[in-house]
């Protein structure tokens, strides 16, 4: 798809359409020129150097290999994409997307939603939609499947997950088998454990949260909030409050293979 309006460029992209336009005012070239180098339409780099593009990761090879600049471009666009990424996420959410690459260790309680660490894209999508224009929508969708590849690393976190069953009950007929698949796909991994909360359980905590585990520092919690506006939680005590809590919600739950049979029935059902 084509490079969404940049109506709000980041620090990085003013430097990135800065240096170009200055080198082609140094080597004298009009725009004209430096496209057809290129290879793309001088309506298109226009749009990049008027900030209603954003610019591509192919334009900033290209300008580094045509202007020999020993991968500023690159490095420029890398940096744009970082912050771009950054400004999408909520800034309630912005703390814990930025630990779970040291997360040793996560705890979820699931009480409204599949978490987005587990979400398909087809679930993810209809979830932003819901919420967001399609065009942002598409774009704070990029960022949570790229979020998910720490469940594919080398060494991954170990997960624990407790999920009501009226989440999976709940899930969009359009999206259900995909999404039932993908938990007992990723139930399937040795770090992961995927247990349900039977709706008979009698489980009345109504904001989902997270405690994070790590290797050289204390645990901490983050806890949903709507729209993204979630916390953080620090306090030792209240780490400890909410870690128990997640252990007593455990304690109603399914266990790992009864789980499974019940979200293949919900799946096989659709």
């Amino acid at each position: 798809m084509p490079p969404p309006r940049d109506t709000n460029p980041s620090a990085y992209q003013e430097v990135f359409v800065n240096e170009l336009r200055a080198r082609r005012d140094i080597a004298g070239l009009s725009r004209n020129k430096v496209a057809a180098a290129l290879g793309c339409t001088p309506q298109w780099l226009a749009k990049v150097e008027t900030f209603e593009k954003a610019p591509s990761e192919g334009l900033a090879d290209d300008l580094d290999t045509y202007f020999q600049t020993g991968g500023m471009f690159r490095r420029l666009w890398e940096k744009h994409q970082e912050a771009r990424k950054h400004g999408l996420i909520p800034s309630g959410f912005r703390p814990l997307a930025e630990m779970e690459p040291e997360v040793t260790q996560f705890s979820m309680f699931a009480p409204l939603l599949v978490p987005g660490l587990f979400q398909t894209e087809e679930n993810a999508r209809l979830v932003f939609l819901a919420e967001q224009r399609a065009d942002k929508a598409e774009q704070l969708l990029a960022v949570r499947m790229e979020r998910q590849s720490l469940l594919a690393k080398a060494d991954p976190p170990l997960v624990f997950l407790l999920i009501r069953e009226a989440v999976i009950r709940d899930l969009h007929p359009e999206i259900r088998e995909g999404q039932c698949k993908r938990l007992l796909d990723l139930a399937a991994e040795q770090n992961v454990s995927i247990q349900v909360i039977p709706s008979k359980a009698r489980v009345f905590q109504g904001s989902g949260f997270q405690v994070l585990s790590f290797n050289d520092s204390a645990d901490v919690v983050y806890v949903d909030g709507a729209g993204g506006n979630g916390q953080m939680v620090t306090d030792l005590a209240e780490v400890r409050r909410l870690t128990i809590l997640f252990n007593m919600i455990r304690s109603a739950a399914l266990a790992a293979e009864e789980s499974g049979e019940l979200i293949r029935t919900i799946m096989e059902s659709t």
